[in-house]
């Protein structure tokens, strides 16, 4: 009997220690073993290390620079530091940014920030990144996302605009310069100013005529793009506010050449101002 007892009691103390270590395991923090408030007041050190990747793959250019930025995200424009160099290869790339830890306040939140430009095309985080304080980590893993370039963008808008012609008044006309044979039509706003026009040539006559189409878009009395269309596709070249080329995109692939912009800036103010001289007077 006493030996049933004490088989018992041996049982009770060994499942009673097991109950000990399962409540200890339970009640230990996960990770490092550091509670939320240790992390918080863990030494911060002077350095942030990471990596910046793509959220869609792009290939890169051997051109492109990658600017990081450790700032206060309430005063993003005070850098605490930062790194701006150019990168080789292909993303993810890995960086690290040497800081004084007597800058960093402890109460504050403070975020990664990261640029890649390619050419004329930026990448940007869509999330912002903490780090350093509030139990965050001394290190960030940046996913940045394309944006689109000027030229796409203005690309974009030829389109907008092309869609609204039908709400716009438009204007007509044809006429011959000797075997050349031209037609057009043209789209004002309310307020007169021309801002599309469609211009149809024929050079010749038969199966040896040469057919054109050009569509131009005005913005502010000035070119804003031209497209000529061709058998492998449209030929497009457009120009921002202050009249830099941002769109240039020839037809069947690669740029058009310097002169041929010029040329394409040049007839599209004769046909605004062709456009223009059809406007009904008030």
């Amino acid at each position: 009997m006493l030996r049933h007892a004490a088989t018992a009691l041996a049982a009770l103390v060994v499942l009673g220690g097991c109950n000990n270590a399962s409540n200890q395991q339970a009640a230990a923090p996960a990770g490092n073993g550091a509670t939320p408030a240790q992390q918080a007041n863990a030494p911060i050190g002077n350095t942030v290390t990471g990596k910046v990747s793509l959220r869609d793959p792009l290939p890169i250019g051997e051109s492109a620079r990658l600017e990081v930025k450790l700032v206060d995200v309430t005063m993003p424009d005070i850098v605490i530091a930062e790194s701006n160099a150019p990168v080789t290869g292909q993303p993810p790339y890995a960086f690290t940014l040497t800081f004084d830890a007597a800058k960093i306040d402890r109460t504050r939140t403070y975020v990664v920030n990261a640029l890649l430009f390619d050419g004329d095309r930026r990448f940007v985080p869509a999330l912002q990144f903490p780090v350093l304080t509030g139990g965050a980590p001394g290190n960030a893993d940046i996913v940045l996302t394309a944006e689109a370039t000027p030229g796409e963008k203005l690309n974009d808008e030829f389109g907008k605009l092309k869609s609204q012609i039908g709400g716009m008044k438009r204007i007509q006309d044809s006429f011959l310069d000797g075997d050349l044979s031209v037609a057009w039509d043209g789209f004002h706003e309310t307020g007169g100013k021309v801002r599309f026009m469609r211009v149809n040539t024929e050079k010749g006559e038969g199966d040896t005529a040469v057919r054109g189409n050009v569509e131009y878009a005005f913005l502010d009395d000035k070119p804003m793009v031209v497209s000529k269309k061709s058998g492998n596709g449209a030929t497009r070249v457009g120009w921002d506010a202050q009249g830099n080329v941002v769109l240039n995109k020839a037809a069947g692939g690669g740029e058009v050449a310097e002169a041929d912009i010029k040329a394409f800036h040049a007839d599209a103010v004769k046909a605004l101002a062709m456009g223009q001289a059809k406007v009904p007077k008030k």
